[in-house]
Parts: structure tokens; sequence; C-alpha cells
């Protein structure tokens, strides 16, 4: 608010007699208390300009600060998000990771089992072909005997090991 009039202009004021004009004193007087209160006035404009300035500065910092806060908020919530997608990105890998791995190790099982099936068969084909094998050289033995038997006449009862060295025994003791 800008004031035209002053306090000491109002206090310096001087009108122009007239023969049937006002009591100087009391226009004075009028004037003085006029310029009082408008000198007041200016003063408390003043005072409420400044409490006005002051509040607009601390406006303008509760708005700063309110800012401040929102964007705070605002960067507060997107670390969460950011946060929160990581955390289910990294729980996603962590099960495809495991996903994957497992299903190498059941493939490595099965293929292990597999070539472990193909051993059992082959081992059991193997063991089949021995015991034919061992079947027809026993076949092919036992008719060898069976022929050789059949060839050869009897031969007189051996005397047992025993019986022979007693005759040795005798035999030695005539010789002397």
């Amino acid at each position: 608010m800008d004031i035209k009039i002053t306090s000491s202009e109002i206090k310096g004021m001087e009108f122009s007699k007239s023969i049937s004009g006002y009591k100087k004193s009391e226009v004075d007087s009028f004037l003085e208390e006029v310029a009082n209160q408008v000198e007041g006035l200016i003063s408390e404009i003043k005072n409420l300009e400044k409490q006005i300035q002051e509040k607009d500065k601390e406006l303008d910092n509760l708005d700063e600060q309110k800012d401040l806060l929102r964007r705070t908020l605002i960067l507060a919530e997107k670390l969460k998000d950011e946060t929160i997608n990581n955390a289910k990105n990294e729980a996603e890998n962590i099960l495809k990771d495991a996903e994957i791995s497992s299903r190498e190790k059941v493939k490595k099982a099965k293929d292990y089992l597999s070539i472990l099936e193909h051993d059992f068969i082959n081992l059991k084909e193997r063991k089949m072909q021995f015991c034919i094998n061992l079947k027809a050289r026993l076949n092919s033995m036992l008719e060898i005997l069976e022929k050789n038997i059949e060839q050869e006449p009897p031969e007189p009862e051996k005397k047992s090991n025993i019986e022979t060295k007693e005759e040795k025994k005798h035999k030695d003791e005539k010789d002397s």
C-alpha cells in the first residue's frame, strides 16, 4: 500500500487564513491527532507487511518442505517398487535356475539309469551266452568221457596208495 500523504506533511500543512475561518489551535490539534494516527497506521502497516513477508517466507519454506516430502515419497515409492520388482525377478530367476538344475539332474539320472539298464541287459545276455557255452562244453566233455569209457576196457582195480607203499616196503626189505 502506497500512502501519498505522510504524517509530517499533515503536521506541516498550512491553510490560508480567512476572516471567518476555523480556530487555528483546533485545526492544528486535529491535524496533530490525524498525523499521529496516520503515523501509527503507517507503522502498523509496515509491521503487518513485515509479518506478511515473514509468513510468506515461512509458507515458501513450508512449500519447499512439502515439495521435498512429496519428492521423497515419490522416490521412496519408486524405490519400493524397484525393490519389489527386483526381488520378484530374482525369485523368478532362482526358481528358473532351480528348475533347470533339477531337470538337468533328472535327465542325468535317467541317462545313467538307461546306461545301467543297458549294461544289465548286456550282462544278462552275456551270462546267458556263458551258460549256453558252458553247457555246450560240458555236454561235449561228457560225450567225450562217455565215448572214452565205452572204448576203454575196464582196468583192474588198483590198490590204494597205502598198499602200494606196504608192498614197496616189503619189496625193499626183501631186497636188502
